[in-house]
Parts: structure tokens; C-alpha cells; sequence
């Protein structure tokens, strides 16, 4: 009877081994965004642990982002292109990004910089008093339980 339990257990290990063989696969969308703009994604695994695919995004301001991936035994690889306000052609954590936006970077301020900035975009209600230094305030629903005592 022991010998009939140890081999069922041999048989149940090498049909999980069995299930957990990877399958090629592939899939691929595109989609309207609820901004106006756009997104799609495809992707394909190959069934031996590569990876393979590419996502997009843009919006009505003529703003897109690409980003072409592989993962395999190398590590997760990307590239990068877009033309996003802000962004620059720098190549972080081993991914490659390509900007096509403009070469000087727009800077926003409130009106509190030293130094004048190229835009300056101005609050439509008066500032929030600077309240006491080394102090940070923190919104937090009603129903949370920290503010408790304040409403």
C-alpha cells in the first residue's frame, strides 16, 4: 500500500511539472482613452521565458509615449519615444529614452521661486498661510480615523 501512495505522489509530481510547461502567446488592443486620446498594447511570449511587445498611449494635445520592451534571460529592456513636454533624451535604469520634445523645458512656479521662471501660472485663490516650520499637514477624509476630534 506504501509503495502504491509513493508512486501516485511520483505520478501527481510529473504532471505539475507537466502543467507549468510556458505556451507561446500572443495578444493586441487598441483603444479609445475617456480623455479623447489613445492606447493600444500588444505582446507575445515565445514559450521559452522571452517577452516581446510594445504599449501607446497619446491624448487630443498631440502628446504620444511608446515604449518597446523584451524581457528575457538578459533582464527587462526598454526603449522609450515620446514627445512629452518635460522629458529628455536620458538613458536611466538600463532603458533608452528618445525625446523629440522641445530642447528647453518649460518650468511652471507658483510665484515663489528666487529666480524668475519661463511660465509662471498663478493660483486661483489666495495662497494657504506657510503654517509653522517642521510642521506637515495632511488631508485625510472624515471617516478616516486620524481625524478623529477635528470635525
Amino acid at each position: 500500500m506504501k509503495a502504491f501512495i509513493v508512486l501516485c505522489m511520483f505520478v501527481a509530481a510529473a504532471v505539475a511539472q507537466e502543467i507549468n510547461v510556458p505556451i507561446p502567446y500572443s495578444f493586441n488592443y487598441a483603444a479609445p482613452s475617456e480623455d479623447g486620446g489613445s492606447s493600444s498594447h500588444q505582446e507575445s511570449g515565445d514559450g521559452n521565458g522571452r517577452v516581446t511587445g510594445s504599449y501607446s498611449l497619446s491624448n487630443l494635445e498631440g502628446h504620444s509615449r511608446t515604449v518597446d520592451y523584451i524581457a528575457d534571460e538578459a533582464g527587462f529592456r526598454a526603449t522609450i519615444r515620446t514627445n512629452e513636454p518635460g522629458t529628455a533624451n536620458i538613458n536611466p535604469a538600463d532603458v533608452v529614452m528618445e525625446s523629440s520634445a522641445e530642447a528647453n523645458p518649460i518650468s511652471y512656479s507658483l510665484g515663489t521661486a528666487a529666480a524668475p521662471a519661463t511660465r509662471v501660472i498663478s493660483p486661483a485663490a489666495p495662497a494657504a498661510p506657510a503654517g509653522r516650520a517642521g510642521v506637515r499637514y495632511v488631508l485625510v477624509p472624515v471617516t478616516d480615523p486620524r481625524a478623529r476630534g477635528y470635525y
